[in-house]
């Protein structure tokens, strides 16, 4: 969009805008507004008992088919040794606990009186009172007495209200049953969550999905563990990422297994976060095979624990804890690792390098300026890793703190460097400046910001505070004033997401916003005064994009309640655009407008993008898939006849692909962005010779400039 103002005509309206600003929202106001922040993620299930990583056991790996003895005998000894303290609180009863008959002539489910001769009640109650909480096992499928323990299919609401009644507190749904039966797992897994919200009784949900394409059992691409990442965050607290990662009887060989589970549960680090994680099966710290060798060794188990800690990952214990020396455990209770998976802020930490048999991983923690960084050395023989602290996304000096020994190294510059052992990791927390690309605006910022610039030296930054107000803060000469004021909002004072804002010619900025009540507002500022709110209808559940040619000829888009994508012209109501396969998209829908035609891109279930066409004549084309694994909404900038497409990756970096001369080039890295340093989706306007003004929201939650 070019600029038709001279530079000290804008300066000038600059100044009148900062001038007419209204006051800052009362605190009553600011409570009432510090409601959803939204940047391109689903609605994520939650059951309200899992913020973070849930932790415990499952008797499965450790005991086999369950018993009340053997149940009770795990309690009493991870209540002894201090696992219970330590965070494994959930006792959980796998397959096997039900009689030979499944169910009685009622439909209800029998439990196995040879092996819980107490029956559940009574179990319950007593692991309750010892601190525990009570896990149970079912499968999706109908039971068929030979491949899955027990089965609900065709009485989810029966069943769960029956687990409900014993006072369970989480279910693991398994999908073996599921399988053999040619069930559809996203489907099934909706329609089990939907009854465990009916059951009456709050429960953690577990889906496990093991079926990968190395199963020899038929099944199709949409019945995999790979997709549960796709559907898992809206329906439970943790789905399966792969298969099992061993078998009930303890073998040889597997290390390789393991990360292999390892890998599949890095595919997707966007899924998770607070409430709703990857969940890549359980640790099996050193299990004895028949042979009497372990089936991996504490160095081997203790990479297990540590990789998992670092995926933000549940931790259930598959082992029985009986049968581990004092110092595995010792390592399974480390406060300082266990600190970095049950991080409040849920995210999953990242590759971030990587050297043929070595990989560094970096977790974002909740204190600004730190990170959990492991070194992982897959090969067979010690090995020198380094990580650079720029990659982690710090900068200065950095202090270093060994974790796993729980002990100080002293504060580095740059890099790091530590020998790590074969099959081993060196778990770090650094802790040093935030590495924020481009000039820092300040401010807390509760969504992404949004951008206009009028020249190299007068600009408009737009933000939604902490307290869901929308402000703005303005540049001129060669800096930004580090001032944000406030502009309110349509509804409340308030707005919900990240704003759009459009630059144009006679000094004028048009900003674009979702309200509280889900529709979408428009303000305009002529030189320097803005005006009042116009309401543009809609029912939006993300903030709403505009390709903007200018002040009269415009196209909004937004997701509706649909999952589809809504769009209304500046003269025309509103109506729908569909999406990808028709199936529900996530976040906001990015625009632009060039010469051949308006174009809006989306974000899908799969978090891959996808685009559609509006020729010059007002013709849609088809969705037209341009791949990406994204992590946030993308953002479309049109400048010089070409469109920017920016979207931050499933590993927290920024990335871009563009379209010229009619044509979608491949992604590449913005190498100015380490992982970590974007937060939701970035902002833009377009600079000189085309180039590219950005701004973005930190893991600080502080807004930074940067031209590209």
């Amino acid at each position: 969009m070019r600029t038709l103002l001279r530079r000290g005509t804008a300066l000038a309206a600059l100044a009148m805008l900062a001038a007419t600003l209204p006051a800052a929202a009362s605190t009553e106001e600011a409570a009432h507004a510090s409601a959803t922040v939204d940047q391109g993620a689903p609605e994520y299930y939650d059951s309200g008992l899992a913020d973070t990583p849930y932790m415990g056991w499952n008797t499965y790996y450790g005991t086999g088919a369950p018993t009340e003895a053997s149940i009770r005998g795990v309690a009493d000894h991870m209540a002894a040794s201090g696992l219970r303290e330590a965070g494994y609180k959930i006792i959980w009863i796998d397959g096997g606990w039900t009689a030979p008959q499944a169910r009685n002539a009622a439909g209800d489910l029998v439990i196995d009186p040879v092996k819980f001769p107490n029956g559940f009640d009574q179990l319950v109650e007593d692991l309750h009172r010892k601190g525990f909480k009570a896990g149970i096992y079912t499968d999706a499928g109908a039971w068929d007495g030979k491949n899955c323990g027990v089965g609900s299919g065709g009485f989810y609401e029966r069943d769960t209200k029956q687990f409900a009644r014993w006072k369970f507190d989480a279910i693991k749904i398994d999908f073996l049953c599921g399988i053999n039966q040619n069930m559809k797992p996203a489907k099934a897994f909706a329609e089990f969550s939907a009854a465990v919200r009916k059951a009456g009784r709050p429960m953690l949900l577990n889906l496990c999905n093991p079926v990968t394409d190395a199963w020899s059992v038929p099944h199709g691409p949409d019945q995999v563990a790979g997709i549960s990442y796709s559907f898992g965050p809206t329906v439970a607290d943790s789905w399966r990422s792969s298969t099992d990662v061993a078998f009930g009887t303890p073998y040889e060989g597997i290390w390789r297994d393991m990360l292999r589970n390892m890998d599949d549960n890095a595919a997707h680090p966007e899924a998770g976060g607070p409430g709703h994680f990857n969940d890549p099966d359980y640790l099996i710290p050193m299990r004895r095979t028949e042979k009497g060798t372990l089936e991996l060794n504490e160095e081997e188990s203790t990479t297990q624990f540590v990789m998992w800690s670092q995926m933000a990952s549940p931790l259930i214990i598959g082992s029985d804890p009986r049968t581990l020396p004092e110092s595995m455990i010792r390592t399974l209770r480390n406060p300082e690792i266990l600190a970095v998976n049950q991080d409040r802020r849920g995210i999953q930490g990242v590759r971030i390098g990587n050297n043929g048999s070595t990989d560094i991983y970096s977790k974002v923690l909740s204190r600004a300026g730190e990170r959990s960084v492991v070194l992982l050395n897959r090969g067979d023989q010690p090995a020198e890793i380094t990580v650079k602290f720029a990659d982690a996304g710090l900068q200065g000096e950095v202090a270093v703190r060994d974790l796993r020994a729980r002990a100080d190294r002293g504060k580095a510059t740059g890099s790091y460097t530590a020998t790590v052992p074969a099959h081993g990791t060196a778990m770090l927390k650094l802790r040093g400046a935030e590495l924020a690309p481009g000039e820092s605006l300040g401010g807390a910022s509760s969504a992404s910001p949004a951008l206009v610039r009028f020249d190299d030296a007068t600009a408009v930054a737009f933000q939604r505070n902490e307290h869901g107000v929308l402000e703005q803060q303005l540049r001129t000469g060669d800096k930004w004033s580090q001032r944000w004021t406030p502009l309110g909002g349509p509804t409340g004072g308030r707005i919900l997401g990240q704003p759009a804002a459009h630059a144009s010619a006679g000094n004028r900025i048009d900003v674009f916003v979702r309200g509280l009540d889900n529709a979408a507002y428009r303000r305009t500022s002529r030189a320097g005064v803005w005006g009042p709110w116009q309401r543009l209808g809609g029912s939006l559940t993300d903030s709403p994009s505009v390709a903007f040619t200018g002040p009269d000829n415009w196209s909004l888009f937004g997701r509706g309640e649909d999952g589809r994508i809504w769009t209304r012209t500046a003269d025309s109501a509103w109506s729908t655009i569909g999406s990808p396969g028709d199936k529900p998209t996530y976040g906001r829908p990015g625009a632009a407008v060039v010469s051949d035609g308006t174009f809006v891109a989306v974000r899908t279930a799969e978090d891959a993008v996808w685009v559609r066409q509006r020729d010059t004549a007002g013709n849609w084309g088809a969705w037209t898939g341009l791949g990406g694994v994204i992590s946030g909404s993308p953002t479309l900038l049109s400048t010089q006849d070409r469109i920017y497409l920016f979207a931050r990756a499933g590993d927290y970096t920024l990335w871009q692909v563009n379209r010229t001369d009619g044509n979608w080039g491949g992604w590449f890295k913005r190498t100015e962005f380490a992982s970590n340093t974007v937060v939701g989706a970035v902002g833009a306007a377009p600079g000189a010779n085309g180039s590219a003004w950005l701004v973005h929201r930190g893991p600080d939650n502080r807004v930074s400039q940067s031209r590209l």
